[in-house]
């Protein structure tokens, strides 16, 4: 069985490809700087490797980077993917698509939690983007037949993530002894482990309806940024102080918490809860910054 995971390289793409390896597939991976996945050259690669399952983790990852450039945002987002179904659509069988998503699509929720039902309404162009790229994914299963489902990803971390918030708690409270963080403390998100979001890619491509559907892909659990930063700071050790600016940041929703009914109906179950995941990530990271 192959698998070709586009964006290998990136942070969440290296979970899966080690959880898909583990599983018994053969997974060849796709994106620079090996692969341009927007030339003739990404045909040429999906005719040679001729995979059975196609995990496309590649695309911007920043809602502030879609804030500043929000056509790059769209074309290394939606017009990617639809090069990579482009190229599927011509291939003599169907790889079936699993497209990571993300929960910005829901924006700013009226309720609490929020399930595959619920409306989207993005607030950022990043949240917009990922929009229009589920519909490219959803006009090729309609139009093309190519089979494809959604994976909307909550708030994914782990060893290995060098950016977003607990990348900056932690840096913060190693670097200053004080972290400064945008909003109130009191907005909360559903944080999920990055090796919960591979388990959940790996039992999709088993049981997952390949016709269009969506999923969440989070723990279930709420966190406020406070309750975040705390468990942080104290795992950092140093007694690092923490304050909060009044003021959300730009793009930014206030609180998630995500429904996963639906995914827990194929057998999901997250094994990595926050206070554990997240202390282990402080471990990792003072690590990193010990060691240069």
């Amino acid at each position: 069985m192959v698998a070709v995971v586009t964006g290998h390289h990136g942070f969440l793409g290296q979970y899966v490809c080690n959880w898909l390896r583990a599983e018994g597939w053969e997974v060849v991976g796709a994106g620079r700087p090996e692969i341009e996945i927007l030339s003739s050259q990404f045909d040429e690669f999906l005719r040679r490797t001729s995979p059975e399952l196609i995990v496309h983790c590649a695309g911007p990852a920043s809602v502030p980077s879609s804030l500043a450039d929000p056509t790059a945002d769209l074309e290394g987002s939606a017009t990617v993917l639809a090069n990579v179904l482009e190229g599927v659509s011509e291939l003599s069988h169907s790889a079936r698509v699993i497209l990571i998503s993300s929960a910005a699509v829901y924006g700013q929720p009226n309720r609490l939690p929020v399930d595959e039902t619920t409306p989207i309404a993005p607030i950022s162009p990043y949240g917009f983007n990922r929009v229009a790229t589920e519909l490219v994914l959803r006009e090729f299963y309609e139009l093309y037949d190519v089979p494809g489902v959604v994976l909307r990803v909550f708030s994914a971390y782990g060893e290995g993530l060098r950016r977003q918030i607990l990348w900056d708690i932690c840096k913060q409270a190693l670097s200053d002894g004080a972290v400064r963080l945008f909003g109130t403390g009191s907005e909360s998100r559903d944080f999920v482990h990055a090796s919960d979001v591979a388990a959940a890619i790996a039992l999709v491509a088993r049981h997952g309806a390949f016709s269009g559907e969506t999923y969440n892909v989070a723990s279930g659990t709420e966190t406020t940024i406070r309750e975040l930063a705390d468990l942080l700071v104290e795992e950092i050790g140093g007694g690092a102080s923490v304050s909060f600016s009044g003021t959300p940041r730009a793009g930014d929703p206030l609180n998630w918490k995500a429904d996963i009914g639906k995914i827990e109906a194929l057998g999901f179950r997250p094994t990595l809860g926050i206070e554990e995941g997240a202390r282990a990530y402080a471990r990792w990271v003072k690590e990193q910054m010990s060691s240069g």
